[in-house]
């Protein structure tokens, strides 16, 4: 397949006609329709028809389209790899996808010390609940929290274990009570975010799932995270130590935590094609060192009973 008549293809799909597509590649439109007529003639079939909108595919220019981006991504991937072989250090740009469940101290620790080690590697960081689901073909690499879901042509690497843990501030224990039992969740204020567990369902360590109803729902889990520690509620948070923390806000106190819970991985998820990329082999490795050290030094549950714990009022 040439390369150039799919890029040509792609763009007038994604514009919506030839003007906006030559537009926007600064190339003329007779170029271009002669280069989408040539690979209508290699594929066979229309891959193109007039609407009153403009300019669609067909039902085979969809598939096209969606294996075409895939062709073009892989190829210039490769074309990168090739060209930094012998650049030395990692340059250029690397687009990461990170999970809203991390902190965000803590991923600006991880990239911070990147960025000092790689300072020719320009990092587009973007944040998503789920960067797997969200931002997968938008990225070169993406961090993934919980089980196994990339398919065919990704690449995951394990980076850390990490434990998702039902937690309390001291003072709402204090003003609410203790938790003994999981039959007496319907007595407290539960708050459940949308990116972790199941919103009105929370896991048990022996397996199977118990049912709750939240007092609210949220998609940002480092907001419930700072809730909880102001005392408003209890909530299942993923136990993520990046870096260290000073705010008395994150001093957490685990609740039913042999009970309620699971286990959680924490991944790289990246194309196969740009697994052998000088930038992508440095940021893995560079990733692996930093959570294996976090892993062994903190080889414990990090929430712990606040000192000082904060009083609401009754």
């Amino acid at each position: 397949m040439d390369l150039e008549e799919t890029r040509a293809f792609l763009a007038v799909i994604e514009h919506g006609s030839f003007k906006a597509a030559a537009e926007n590649l600064n190339q003329p439109r007779a170029t271009l329709r002669r280069r989408v007529e040539s690979l209508e003639v290699r594929a066979g079939v229309p891959l193109l028809e007039r609407s009153r909108n403009g300019v669609e595919a067909t039902a085979a220019g969809a598939i096209l389209a969606r294996h075409g981006r895939t062709l073009l991504r892989e190829t210039e991937a490769l074309l990168h790899t090739l060209r930094e072989l012998d650049d030395g250090a990692p340059r250029g740009s690397l687009r990461i996808g990170v999970p809203a469940s991390l902190p965000a101290d803590g991923v600006a620790l991880v990239f911070g010390l990147f960025r000092t080690k790689f300072p020719q590697l320009c990092i587009d960081l973007r944040v998503a609940a789920d960067p797997v689901a969200e931002l997968l073909d938008e990225v070169d690499l993406a961090l993934h929290l919980g089980g196994a879901r990339p398919g065919q042509r990704w690449t995951t690497r394990p980076l850390v274990q990490v434990r998702e843990t039902l937690v309390a501030s001291q003072s709402y224990l204090e003003r609410h009570g203790a938790l003994r039992s999981i039959d007496e969740l319907a007595e407290h204020v539960l708050l459940a975010c949308r990116s972790g567990a199941a919103v009105e369902r929370w896991p048990l360590l022996g397996g199977g799932s118990v049912a709750i109803e939240p007092a609210m729902r949220a998609d940002n889990p480092q907001l419930l995270r700072r809730l909880v520690g102001c005392g408003f509620g209890i909530a299942l948070l993923p136990d993520i130590d990046l870096g260290d923390r000073e705010s008395d806000d994150d001093e957490l106190t685990p609740v039913l935590d042999q009970q309620i819970g699971r286990q959680l991985t924490l991944s790289a998820v990246m194309p196969e094609v740009l697994v052998e990329t000088p930038k992508l082999r440095a940021i893995v490795a560079h990733l692996e060192r930093f959570f294996g050290r976090r892993e062994r030094l903190h080889s414990v549950p990090r929430f712990e009973s606040r000192p000082e714990p904060i009083s609401l009022g009754a």
